[in-house]
């Protein structure tokens, strides 16, 4: 607010010059500079809280796109598969095959992509359509089948591991902005036309007729992400901790290592305490010889004139602000729509949504959005509530599939604030 505006403004509407003098000496002389020291003390303030709260990890912020195989095959700066599996199609025998599905197991023989609006992938999921098609072997042979198309859940049991080791190193969590994983879909092998003389040979490919679909099946695609799996090893010759007890294996991390984010996974050996000191990672072990640990690179984003994606590389990258380093790390709650609003508009894909109001509703609401964090929703929502909370949307260009997923990416940060509500979304 302009409270100089504000004040020349009232003075103007009073019609008595004398009391008009008066007041604005009172005003100038008093009540202005009053105000102006009272701003300036609530900036001091403000400034000194916000530098006292640490800045929102900018080493963490992850990337996700697909690629094609052949794309991911050869290496990338960057980008790695999320599934190193993806490189390499199913190869099965046929006579697993049969018996799997005698032992009423469906198998998975390939995984698509499919280019369309979530209400169109979730439509897909509930039906559980079966679809005909083909199955060739290594030796010439085909064969009648039926098949489905599941939603994979092969990338979110990724994400939730990730999460686990955000967790155990002690980094805030940071919602994956990943919208094409949920886009990913299983095919599985429903049925088989074989004769018991025929049960040889390896599966070597498929193809199915996906109907109604067909236009929106993708295949040859990899989701890929800016996380790299590292196997360590420790050091031959460690330092002794200062209790004497453990040993500090150190990893050097190189000139650039701080620019990058790096987490250990602690399930994965004998790990007590991991620091970062300059360039070096230092992992405490009560292990003198033979440590081996996992750890994960979050390398940071470089552009590179070769750079070509087919499907745009998507962030959960936010700018630094004064109401997300709040949220972030001591789970302050936004009370009013403006705050929210900033919070939102700070996530570097409000380029592309531009959100318009929270609405409180009793009950249960159906929303167009769904939980990336779906494996949160146990630590973080009470379901006995009876209150939603819906957030409207409006889409700064109409011609993205992806949209809703990423007003879900939104709702899903807005849920982690506010666990008494069930959050939603629409496009409005």
């Amino acid at each position: 607010m302009n409270m100089r505006k504000y004040i020349a403004e009232r003075l103007d509407s009073m019609r008595s010059h004398g009391e008009k003098d008066m007041l604005r000496d009172i005003m100038e002389d008093i009540f202005i500079p009053m105000y102006e020291h009272m701003e300036l003390r609530y900036s001091q303030l403000e400034s000194r809280v916000y530098e006292q709260m640490p800045h929102i990890p900018s080493t963490y912020v992850t990337w996700g796109t697909l690629m094609e195989h052949e794309s991911l095959s050869g290496g990338h700066p960057y980008l790695f598969p999320v599934l190193d599996e993806d490189l390499q199609e199913p190869k099965i025998s046929l006579s697993n095959i049969t018996q799997r599905l005698r032992d009423e197991r469906e198998v998975r023989i390939g995984s698509v992509f499919i280019e369309a609006d979530y209400l169109i992938c979730k439509k897909i999921a509930d039906s559980r359509q079966i679809f005909e098609g083909n199955l060739h072997t290594d030796n010439g042979k085909n064969f009648r089948i039926g098949v489905r198309l599941h939603l994979s859940e092969r990338y979110s049991a990724c994400v939730r591991n990730l999460y686990r080791v955000f967790v155990s190193n002690g980094v805030p969590w940071q919602t994956l902005n990943f919208p094409y994983i949920f886009k990913m879909f299983d095919v599985m092998l429903t049925r088989i036309s074989v004769g018991e003389d025929s049960v040889s040979g390896i599966s070597s490919g498929y193809e199915a007729d996906f109907e109604q679909y067909a236009g929106h099946i993708k295949n040859g695609l990899v989701p890929a992400w800016n996380i790299q799996k590292l196997r360590i090893k420790g050091d031959d010759f460690p330092l002794a901790a200062i209790d004497k007890i453990n040993y500090e294996h150190v990893f050097e991390l190189g000139e650039d290592g701080s620019v990058h984010g790096y987490l250990v996974d602690f399930e994965s050996s004998d790990i007590s305490n991991v620091r970062i000191q300059q360039n070096s990672l230092i992992v405490t072990s009560p292990m003198q010889k033979g440590l081996i640990w996992d750890m994960y690179k979050i390398i940071k984003r470089k552009d590179y004139i070769t750079d070509y994606f087919r499907y745009e590389p998507m962030s959960n990258e936010q700018a630094d602000s004064f109401a997300a380093r709040m949220t972030t790390y001591y789970g302050t709650t936004i009370k009013t729509n403006a705050e929210l609003h900033r919070l939102l508009e700070s996530y570097d894909i409000s380029k592309y949504v531009n959100f318009l109001s929270a609405q409180v509703v009793s009950g249960d609401v159906m929303g167009e959005t769904y939980e990336v964090n779906d494996f949160l929703i146990d630590e973080i929502r009470d379901l006995s509530m009876n209150k939603s909370l819906l957030l409207r949307f409006s889409p700064l260009s109409r011609d993205s599939y992806i949209l809703r997923d990423l007003i879900s990416f939104l709702v899903s940060q807005v849920q982690l604030i506010y666990p008494e509500f069930h959050c939603v979304g629409v496009l409005v």
